[in-house]
């Protein structure tokens, strides 16, 4: 699955950090740099591209809303502030949103949705993936996937009519899925398609009733209130 490369340029290491880990989270997106101001920016992306800029507006030198200005009209950004004035001056600019500090992690998935929506087609363009299972190769729909059970160093792929046990880690089947599968557990990864319901610290699965690991509560949740109607 293509990912979208992002950078952060943030001059306070905190906020930075935060974005860090907020990106760990997503499967589409990966890090690609970390800049503390906008000239070590400009040199970075002379070299490197990003498809997501994630850019605080208050910085010494050049200002977020000065950089804009200079980078490409095409380039996806992001303005991160703590100043809460500076949001009407944003929306004169080509930016896809505005995050005031402190983030939470469900407003930076609801900006991040808006990033991916433009190039999503890139996104989901796999429907299906192959496996290796018993000496051969199986092709599986995403569609009809309802989770990944880890079994130590081996996956078992439930779907409806079948179970096939593959060689393989969670963490890297994870970033090879589409957005609609999410981290449950240490043990589990769903495909949001077949939820039934969620019930307290458990989620209806095709019949089947899969706990909510204490680590993954509130990215589950952020994951269920984007598709919340």
């Amino acid at each position: 699955m293509t990912k979208l490369g992002c950078l952060i340029i943030d001059d306070e290491p905190n906020a930075g950090q935060l974005l860090q880990d907020y990106i760990s989270k997503v499967p589409y997106l990966t890090l690609k740099g970390n800049c503390f101001d906008a000239m070590e920016a400009l040199e970075f992306l002379r070299h490197s591209q990003a498809d997501l800029i994630f850019l605080d507006i208050n910085m010494p030198g050049l200002s977020g809303i000065e950089l804009v200005n200079i980078l490409p009209r095409e380039q996806r950004v992001i303005f991160t502030t703590a100043y809460s004035e500076y949001a009407l001056e944003s929306h004169e600019y080509n930016v896809i949103d505005y995050l005031l500090k402190p983030i939470t992690f469900r407003r930076f998935m609801m900006a991040v949705a808006k990033a991916a929506s433009g190039i999503s087609p890139a996104l989901q363009a796999e429907e299906y993936m192959f496996v290796k299972s018993d000496k051969q190769m199986i092709r599986i729909n995403f569609r009809d996937i309802a989770y990944f059970e880890a079994l130590k160093e081996y996956i078992c792929i439930h779907t409806k009519d079948q179970k096939i046990i593959t060689y393989k880690r969670m963490k890297e089947l994870l970033e090879k899925l589409p957005d609609h599968f999410t981290r449950i557990h240490n043990s589990y990864i769903i495909n949001g398609d077949h939820i039934s319901r969620v019930e307290g610290n458990f989620v209806l699965i095709d019949n089947k009733s899969l706990p909510i690991g204490i680590s993954y509560k509130e990215s589950f949740a952020e994951f269920i209130q984007l598709r919340a109607l």
